[in-house]
């Protein structure tokens, strides 16, 4: 007869068994669970110098625009521009032939003298060999009307006493009468002499003197403007005129630009408004020169919105010595709104939009962690971050749309 196992030992062995069994269905792969791993792409949060701006298209126009016309007519006996010459201000353009009117300002030259010789004879009144001559004049025709006098009364007696005839008598009274008036104009004269002339007589040559005066400076303004010049420094546009054609007063003979400065003008969404300010710095690029910036100063904001766009109309002056620019080129313009600062930016792909959230996933050790960041400006390509991130991150800039938090992520090379 066997001996039969002490209870221990069948306990112990139970107990083996249960343990190998357990580790047998653990260890079996084909009821182990896989973790998902996602493809991703990163890119490197960086920390930038940055300048914040508002982007806008422009146009370039002339800073100014004249249209440059006669004031006189006449023969244009030359002409001193053409269509694109460069001109100064103050250039002579146009010459219309001047000979009527140097005759005219010679005349008017002419009565001005001899108005103003009768005028200043009035005021400095009679030179003493006049006065001489006046009083000479004086007894003169005195001693001639006593003599005339006496004529008459010995021919009155004769003529009573039947000794001469009616004619003869008749005669030497009237030469009397003419003596008397000589005698009187002769005092009157030399009254006239002696006293001066009377105020309304200066007054009168005065007016006389003044209205030549201002005759002859017409005559010479006039003469002046057979010579045309230019207002401003700029570059002819059009030329509307030949030399040798007749020209009226107010025909147009050039247009002028001026292409230095050049204006810029742009239109700024109403949300942008509140940015801009006289004085602010502009900064414009143009397809004619690829690569080249140019700058310019903000001059001129318009009272009131465009009411159809709901845009600002904003001018600024742009230097232009060199005239490479030309008016009616289109220009991409940035308007810089502030100072530089240092800030995190990250492509605008990696940004995720969740109604008044936005986020962005990381990568940290293989896994995307899950970020809520604010926004500020957007640069090109790239958007400001001002907060939620640092520098440096690796930022899921592909395939974040199917991340969630603690995701296992592989980035692909």
């Amino acid at each position: 007869m066997k001996a039969s196992l002490p209870a221990s030992w069948v306990i112990l062995t139970s107990l083996a068994l249960l343990f190998v069994t357990n580790s047998c269905e653990k260890a079996d792969p084909k009821t182990a669970v896989e973790e998902k791993t996602y493809n991703v792409q990163v890119r490197t949060a960086e920390k930038k110098v940055l300048r914040p701006f508002v982007e806008a298209i422009g146009t370039l126009y002339p800073n100014d625009e004249v249209t440059v016309s006669t004031e006189v007519d006449g023969v244009l006996s030359n002409l001193k521009a053409e269509e694109g010459t460069r001109v100064s201000q103050g250039m002579l353009l146009a010459q219309i032939d001047d000979a009527d009117y140097l005759l005219e300002v010679k005349r008017a030259e002419a009565t001005v003298e001899a108005a103003d010789s009768r005028f200043q004879q009035l005021v400095t009144g009679a030179r003493p060999q006049e006065v001489q001559l006046a009083k000479a004049e004086v007894d003169q025709t005195l001693a001639d009307l006593e003599k005339r006098k006496a004529d008459r009364e010995r021919a009155k007696k004769l003529y009573e006493g039947k000794y001469i005839s009616a004619q003869e008598w008749d005669s030497a009274r009237t030469a009397f009468e003419v003596a008397v008036a000589t005698h009187q104009k002769a005092k009157e004269n030399y009254a006239l002499v002696t006293e001066g002339p009377r105020k309304e007589e200066i007054a009168a040559a005065r007016a006389q003197l003044e209205q030549a005066q201002a005759a002859l400076a017409l005559a010479r303004q006039k003469l002046g403007k057979t010579k045309v010049f230019s207002p401003l420094a700029g570059v002819v546009r059009v030329k509307r005129v030949s030399k040798g054609e007749f020209v009226k007063n107010g025909s147009p003979l050039f247009t002028i630009i001026q292409s230095d400065p050049l204006k810029l003008r742009f239109n700024l969404p109403e949300k942008e408004v509140g940015k801009v300010k006289p004085r602010q710095e502009v900064s414009l690029r143009v397809d004619a020169f690829p690569g080249r910036e140019f700058k310019g100063i903000v001059s001129t904001i318009y009272p009131s919105l465009e009411e159809k766009t709901r845009t600002l109309m904003v001018e600024a002056l742009v230097p232009n010595p060199d005239e490479n620019l030309k008016a009616g080129l289109f220009a991409k313009v940035i308007l810089y709104t502030g100072a530089a600062k240092e800030t995190v930016v990250v492509p605008i792909t990696a940004l995720l939009y969740e109604e008044a959230t936005i986020k962005v996933f990381v990568d940290e050790g293989g896994r995307a962690k899950e970020r809520t960041v604010g926004v500020g400006g957007k640069y090109g390509e790239v958007m400001e971050i001002t907060e939620g991130l640092a520098g440096g991150e690796k930022v899921v800039v592909a395939g974040q749309q199917n991340l969630s938090e603690g995701v296992k992520v592989h980035v692909a090379r």
